[in-house]
């Protein structure tokens, strides 16, 4: 009788070619041979094959090498601007992920499909860090060269995605950094801050920065997003923080003056939510060359200290664990608590930033403009509010000035939201009576509508019980 032929490494490999985590006993199942030979043919693999888990949990997947690299330390800039190892993140086949923890990180290592710490895909807690929107695009285009990538974002793959991470740190947002070069580029850019400005400055280098913005070059960088923008870090007499510095170009047409308008509103927004004890963003307003810069303080820095916080988009949490990119933030604080993501402070205030939002005209408010603070234990809590303005009254991609037409507020199509309404219908009342009476905004069509629009509020709070 022949005889059968040996079972080899690449038999093992053959059955790992997904990149998805195989049992150990399935495997041993499937290559007809014992856990002594499993071990052996493992051994055998070497770098090849990764190991994950333990005991009767243990599982193996088929690592890859790509143009970034394999494997990757994940550190963590701490608050005080320490650093902090998380882990090693190792790349797979079929472009998966596999994160290897150092320490308890329950959330990292949270399971989206069936495998602690695997991800089809780059993994959701680094999913902020892709280079994406105005400054995305800036990025991709001024940058390109050095890293390796398409100067047109919109046909990056994911190993593009990887090299612009782990080499520059992306978008910079949050405290995650991938890879030595990006811990080293975060800590140069830490000692010797390429945006910083003296805050008397500001007048003159805004309107400088504005400029090189427009014009494609690199200034800074940041969460994405449309509204033209770059970061600043600003130093004054006694303190220095962190800001992202959206702006309004000085043109003369409506278009123009409209979005310096809107720039207005959401300064009035955010300090109107401040007033009502919801966190929000601090911003303040700068008029320089005729453009209107609106910068807003970030909070993913610390003052003075310039180390980090956490950060993690709805856009990722959902994509991840909820499925959905829902428009109902009420709704998604629902479903991220059943998941045990946050906690019923969080739902509250989300449901209430729903509603304002809703009552202000904001129809833009989608899973990108709302976030939380990872961390790597227990609920996330809220990040303060930010990209909170009427963005209905927007001008169109083509500079379509739209209708200044009242709002149109609606009712809770579910049982349970009507107190975050009441709650809203105040704070809104108030941002549209500080929109009428702001010496910055410009156009007397916005003042007018602002005064309907307190009414339509107003009447929308009796109608729901307030």
């Amino acid at each position: 009788m022949p005889r059968m032929p040996s079972v080899t490494s690449l038999d093992l490999l053959s059955l790992l070619g997904s990149g998805e985590p195989v049992p150990a006993a399935r495997l041993v199942q499937q290559l007809g041979v014992s856990r002594p030979v499993l071990g052996r043919l493992v051994r055998e693999a070497g770098t090849h094959v990764l190991r994950i888990g333990k005991a009767r949990a243990t599982a193996y997947a088929a690592r890859t090498a790509t143009d970034a690299g394999s494997a990757w330390p994940l550190w963590r800039m701490r608050a005080d601007a320490t650093l902090d190892e998380l882990g090693t993140l190792h790349a797979l086949r079929g472009e998966r992920f596999q994160f290897e923890p150092a320490g308890e990180r329950p959330n990292l290592m949270r399971a989206v499909e069936h495998v602690a710490g695997h991800f089809s895909g780059l993994p959701w807690f680094l999913d902020d860090l892709r280079p994406q929107g105005f400054l995305g695009r800036t990025l991709a285009h001024q940058q390109a060269q050095r890293l390796g990538v398409p100067e047109d974002l919109n046909r990056w793959q994911l190993r593009d995605t990887l090299l612009a991470i782990t080499r520059s740190g992306g978008t910079g947002i949050g405290d995650l950094l991938l890879g030595r070069m990006a811990v080293e580029h975060a800590l140069a850019e830490h000692e010797v801050p390429s945006d910083a400005v003296a805050a008397s400055e500001r007048p003159v280098r805004y309107a400088q920065w504005a400029q090189a913005a427009l014009a494609g070059e690199d200034v800074g960088s940041s969460p994405g997003g449309e509204q033209p923008k770059f970061t600043a870090t600003v130093t004054t007499d006694t303190t220095r923080y962190a800001a992202l510095v959206k702006f309004a170009v000085p043109d003369s047409g409506e278009a123009a003056r409209r979005w310096a308008d809107l720039l207005a509103c959401e300064h009035i927004a955010l300090s109107c939510l401040r007033d009502a004890d919801l966190p929000a963003s601090e911003s303040e307003l700068i008029d320089a060359a005729g453009y209107t810069f609106l910068e807003v303080r970030r909070f993913d820095r610390t003052t003075n200290v310039l180390g980090r916080r956490g950060y993690v988009s709805l856009l990722a949490l959902s994509d991840a664990f909820i499925g959905d990119d829902l428009r109902d933030w009420s709704l998604s604080a629902d479903r991220l608590a059943a998941a045990g993501l946050i906690d019923s402070d969080a739902v509250t205030q989300m449901a209430r930033l729903h509603w304002f939002g809703r009552l202000i005209g904001n129809s833009d408010m989608h899973a990108g403009n709302l976030g939380f603070h990872l961390v790597d234990s227990g609920p996330l809590a809220l990040t303060p509010a930010y990209d909170m303005l009427p963005m209905s009254l927007a001008p169109s991609r083509t500079g379509a000035v739209r209708a200044a037409v009242p709002i149109q507020p609606g009712v809770p199509d579910r049982i349970g939201q009507l107190e975050h309404v009441g709650w809203a219908a105040e704070v809104a009342g108030r941002f549209w009576q500080q929109v009428a009476d702001s010496e910055h905004i410009q156009s007397d069509e916005l003042r007018r509508l602002a005064l309907r629009n307190r009414d339509v509020v107003a009447r929308h709070a009796r109608v729901v019980g307030r």
